[in-house]
């Protein structure tokens, strides 16, 4: 017998990809369970296993820089301070490094993250965890299923108390934009593409910028209840902000942005913070 559980949850989370560098994502979990049915004609006690499935995504993959231990080119250390430092050279000779507590990063033995190694992963961690009449467990990670554009962004909240002050963690988002009042798919599109594979860092956490070999890096790095956090990443892989990156502080960049660029016109954004919640802003530049 096979139970299922469509959405059990959402995680939010930074990948790390060879190939584009960093990515944020948003993923569904769906969960399928297989076992006996018990005395009382059930599997398992559906409740209790939901909750423990989503405590652990919440504590070991959620809000994380998922990292490729297995790469050849993936090199991750344990600092005198116990901090992680996980670095990865491209065959181009450019470079990526994170340096932060233990806890901000997943390390997946695999060469390359993937939504369906990712799940993999989970199944052989939390299966003997789970109550001794499951048999198996299936795990199926998936983004949104949506037409609507969207971009997928890393970032951190060093104010934040919890998670979301990992210096990098993501989210794949939808953005609607509308224009005197009238959906502007045109708009929606534009800033994807803007925010295609970017990260999103704030001013008052740049250190400096690196010219190395001739490559150029920005250089992060803050302090925040979790840690010591900082990141070294290509420069046209960021974007910059002179405000937080809450979902808040990037409805209301995007539309003032937009105003500014279509003067005269009411710019409103909804901006989605992974899944299914985000903000929303209006502005208007007189001409």
């Amino acid at each position: 017998m096979k139970l299922f559980v469509k959405n059990l949850t959402h995680v939010d989370l930074s990948y790390f990809c060879p190939v584009r560098g960093v990515l944020g994502e948003s993923w569904q979990a769906d969960i399928v369970l297989t076992g006996k049915l018990n005395d009382e004609s059930m599997v398992c006690d559906f409740s209790i296993v939901k909750k423990m499935i989503k405590q652990w995504l919440d504590a070991h993959i959620d809000h994380k820089l998922a990292v490729p231990a297995s790469h050849e080119n993936s090199i991750i250390k344990t600092l005198d301070d116990g901090r992680t430092s996980f670095e990865f050279m491209h065959q181009n000779g450019q470079r990526f490094a994170c340096t932060a507590p233990e806890q901000a990063f997943a390390q997946l033995p695999v060469d390359e993250v993937t939504a369906d190694n990712a799940a993999k992963w989970v199944e052989e961690q939390i299966l003997d965890l789970l109550p001794a009449e499951l048999e198996a467990v299936s795990v199926h990670f998936h983004p949104e299923q949506s037409n609507e554009a969207q971009y997928q962004y890393s970032h951190g909240l060093k104010k934040h108390d919890g998670n979301c002050q990992r210096i990098v963690h993501g989210h794949r988002s939808v953005i609607e934009i509308y224009r005197n009042g009238e959906r502007d798919r045109m708009l929606d599109q534009d800033w994807s593409t803007r925010w295609n594979d970017i990260y999103l860092g704030t001013q008052e956490d740049l250190i400096g910028i690196i010219d190395e070999n001739g490559k150029r890096y920005h250089h992060f790095s803050y302090a925040a209840s979790q840690g010591l956090f900082e990141l070294i990443i290509r420069s046209n892989q960021v974007y910059m902000l002179d405000c937080d990156s809450t979902v808040e502080s990037l409805s209301s960049h995007v539309a003032q942005q937009l105003a500014k660029e279509n003067q005269g016109d009411t710019i409103e954004v909804h901006a989605f913070e992974g899944i299914g919640k985000g903000a929303i802003s209006e502005v208007k530049v007189e001409k």
